[in-house]
């Protein structure tokens, strides 16, 4: 059985090449430039990436291994045609749902505006809302949304799941509809949760009525900037409709120094940097290391797409 070539992509994560490098009975090969990436695309390879050019169509690429959860940047159908597998990270960033509980907490709690109040030197004692005895809207079920409810199942709060296709759904909650039932959900509750996956038809599914069902709430967002309709959202936070948003993504990345978004004070935006943390690397190379036993076809695949 021969050595698998793994090329990795320059742009990878922190940590994911020390942990590649630690999985022996590969040959593991780091171009430094994007450009030499379909050189070193060589018979039998595996490409781990996050980013996608159409110059690694190349004859050797054998199998994809994404960086991230979400696959929509990859041509689904010209890697069929070709017989390359896509296997997705699903589950490596299974630290987004902690992300998205501090920024709700964060803006809840009003721990938000007491950060802004320090440079002042203000004690700015207030009464803030709490999560207790609310209905919170999971929005997708994958590993991340799952690991939300998890995390919520202790909490004095309503879970209500909304996901892509509610029969197949076998995780903690007993509340879980279709994607076409957001509306009404939002409409019983007060916080939404984004976990949803960028597809054709999540694309701007958290439309302005959406947000209106909602009502005075608060949204988060740790999976693509795009499933929100930002005008939507900006206008309900700007005229108080909406309490407030926590957003690891937007539609723009990096988010224009001109965003509206930028001023708002009821707004906590990080740098798209939910899923990241040291433990990343390790996941993703333990999740290599079982569909490189799939490759030689030792085991099935796991977060196999096509």
């Amino acid at each position: 059985m021969t050595t698998p070539t793994v090329v990795l992509h320059p742009q990878h994560q922190s940590g994911v090449r020390e942990a590649l490098e630690e999985l022996g009975d590969i040959r593991l090969v780091c171009p430094s430039t994007d450009a030499e990436v379909p050189g070193a695309l060589r018979e039998d390879s595996v490409l781990v990436t996050y980013i996608w050019n159409d110059a690694y169509l190349q004859p050797g690429l054998r199998w994809l291994q994404s960086h991230s959860a979400g696959y929509n940047q990859y041509p689904i159908e010209a890697l069929r045609e070709r017989g390359i597998v896509l296997t997705s990270a699903s589950g490596v960033h299974i630290v987004c749902a902690e992300h998205a509980i501090g920024l709700l907490l964060a803006l809840t709690r009003d721990i938000h505006q007491s950060i802004r109040d320090m440079p002042e030197r203000k004690w700015n004692l207030h009464v803030a809302p709490e999560i207790g005895g609310r209905t919170i809207v999971i929005a997708g079920l994958g590993a991340i949304g799952e690991a939300l409810a998890k995390r919520f199942a202790g909490w004095d709060v309503r879970l209500i799941g909304v996901t892509r296709n509610p029969a197949a759904y076998t995780g903690v909650l007993t509340d879980v509809r279709p994607l076409a039932g957001l509306e009404r959900a939002c409409a019983e509750a007060s916080i939404l949760m984004v976990a949803l996956p960028l597809a054709l038809e999540t694309r701007h599914i958290v439309t302005g009525r959406v947000l209106d069902a909602l009502g005075a709430g608060w949204v988060t967002n740790v999976s693509r900037g795009p499933v929100i309709d930002e005008a939507a959202l900006i206008e309900r936070l700007r005229d108080g409709r909406l309490l407030g948003a926590g957003l690891d993504v937007t539609e723009q990345e990096p988010l224009p120094a001109d965003s509206r978004l930028w001023d708002l004070p009821n707004v906590v935006i990080t740098p798209h940097m939910a899923g990241l943390t040291p433990r990343c690397g390790e996941r993703l190379a333990s999740l290599l290391s079982h569909n490189l036993r799939a490759f030689q076809g030792l085991e099935p695949w796991k977060n196999r797409i096509c």
